[in-house]
C-alpha cells in the first residue's frame, strides 16, 4: 500500500505566522515527502476561510513541480463546480508539463454553502456541475476540436493547446461519499477519492465490475488521515493536539456536527477524530496500530495529513521521518490488498 502526503496550507487562527512562510513550509514537506518514498502530495481548496486555507491548488502545485523530481503531485480535492473547466484544463495542462507528466487531478462535488454563495453556484447542482465539467474537460484532452452545450457550460471549437505530457490526459480522480456518486465514479471510470467515514466507498470494485470495467485499472486513495508521530504519546499530542482541535472546530462552525473535546482532553477521548474517522497520534507503534484498520481494505494508498493547522514544521519533518523510518517499512509488508479486491 502506498502512502501520499495530504496536504492543506492554512493557519491556526490567533496564532498566524506570515503566510509566505506557510507555503514555503509546504514546498519543503514536498520535498521531503519526495526524499521518504512517499508516492504522491496532495493539495486542497477551500475559499474565504479565517484559517487562510489555500485557494488554488494548482498554482501551488506548479511551485512544487519546480522542486521536485518524481513524486506524483494532486489535487484532492479541487472543486470543481466553483470554476470555469476550460481553464482549469489549461492550468492542469500547464501543471502536468511543469512537472513531466506528475499531475493527478482529483476533483470533489462538495463546496462550503459559503462558497457556492460567493461564487454564484446553487449548492444542489454543484454534483452535476462537476460530472459535465469532468466530461467537457476529458473531450478537450483527447480531441482536436470540442463543442460543448450542455446544462451548465457552453463552448464552441475549443482546440485545447498545449496537451498534456500524460496521455490521453492526467488520471481523473472523483472524491465520491454516497452509494450514487460512487456507482457514478465507476461508471464513467475514474479513479475513486474515498470518504473513509462512508462505507459505500467499498462498493467501487463491484460497480466497476458492473459496468465492465477492470479493477486493476482503477485506484481508491484513503480521504486525509491525521497523523503525527513522537518518541511518547504525550510529546506527540502535546505538539498536535491544538491544532487537531482546530481541524475539527473548523467544520463544526460550518453545521457539521462531531464532537470536539478541550484541549487537553482531546487526547483523553477515543477515537477522537473528524467525520468520525480517528486521529492517528502516539508513537511509531501507536500510529501503526491506529492505521492497522485498514490493513485489509481494498485501498491502493493512505493519504496522511501530517501538518495541521499551526503546527511547528520542524515537529511536522520530524514525525514524517520517524514515520518513514519506523512505519512505512510495516505498512508495505502488509502487501497489497488492493490487487484481491
Amino acid at each position: 500500500m502506498e502512502i501520499g502526503l495530504a496536504a492543506g496550507i492554512r493557519n491556526l487562527p490567533g496564532k498566524e505566522q506570515p503566510l509566505h512562510h506557510a507555503y514555503r513550509d509546504f514546498l519543503d514537506e514536498a520535498v521531503l515527502a519526495e526524499e521518504l518514498g512517499f508516492a504522491h502530495v496532495w493539495l486542497s481548496e477551500h475559499h474565504f476561510a479565517e484559517d487562510d486555507w489555500n485557494s488554488r491548488p494548482l498554482t501551488v502545485l506548479a511551485a512544487a513541480a519546480d522542486r521536485t523530481r518524481r513524486i506524483r503531485l494532486g489535487t484532492y480535492v479541487l472543486l470543481l463546480a466553483l470554476h470555469d473547466p476550460l481553464a482549469v484544463a489549461e492550468e492542469a495542462v500547464a501543471v502536468d508539463i511543469l512537472s513531466n507528466g506528475r499531475l493527478d487531478l482529483a476533483v470533489g462535488a462538495g463546496p462550503m454553502q459559503q462558497e457556492c454563495e460567493v461564487f454564484g453556484v446553487e449548492k444542489s447542482e454543484t454534483y452535476a456541475r462537476t460530472y459535465e465539467a469532468l466530461a467537457f474537460m476529458r473531450r478537450c484532452f483527447t480531441e482536436d476540436e470540442v463543442t460543448h452545450e450542455g446544462k451548465f457550460y457552453t463552448y464552441r471549437n475549443v482546440r485545447l493547446r498545449p496537451r498534456p505530457v500524460q496521455r490521453p490526459h492526467p488520471p481523473i480522480w472523483m472524491a465520491a461519499m454516497g452509494p450514487q456518486s460512487v456507482a457514478r465514479t465507476a461508471k464513467e471510470g475514474y479513479h475513486l477519492a474515498s470518504a473513509l467515514h462512508s462505507p459505500f466507498w467499498k462498493t467501487f470494485p463491484a460497480e466497476l465490475e458492473k459496468h465492465g470495467r477492470r479493477r486493476s485499472d482503477h485506484r481508491i486513495v484513503s480521504g486525509p488521515l491525521c497523523v503525527h508521530v513522537a518518541d511518547t504519546r504525550e510529546q506527540a499530542w502535546d505538539e498536535a493536539e491544538e491544532a487537531l482541535h482546530w481541524g475539527v472546530e473548523f467544520y463544526r462552525r460550518r453545521g457539521v456536527q462531531m464532537p470536539n473535546p478541550p484541549v487537553g482532553e482531546m487526547r483523553r477521548t477515543p477515537n477522537a477524530g473528524i467525520y468520525g474517522v480517528p486521529f492517528a497520534v502516539g508513537t511509531p507503534d501507536d500510529v501503526l496500530q491506529a492505521l492497522s484498520v485498514y490493513r485489509d481494505e481494498p485501498l491502493d494508498q493512505l493519504s496522511l495529513q501530517f501538518h495541521a493547522p499551526g503546527m511547528n514544521v520542524e515537529h511536522v519533518m520530524r514525525s514524517m521521518r520517524s514515520f518513514a523510518r519506523h512505519v512505512m517499512p510495516e505498512i508495505a509488508r502488509w502487501g497489497n490488498t488492493a490487487a484481491a479486491a
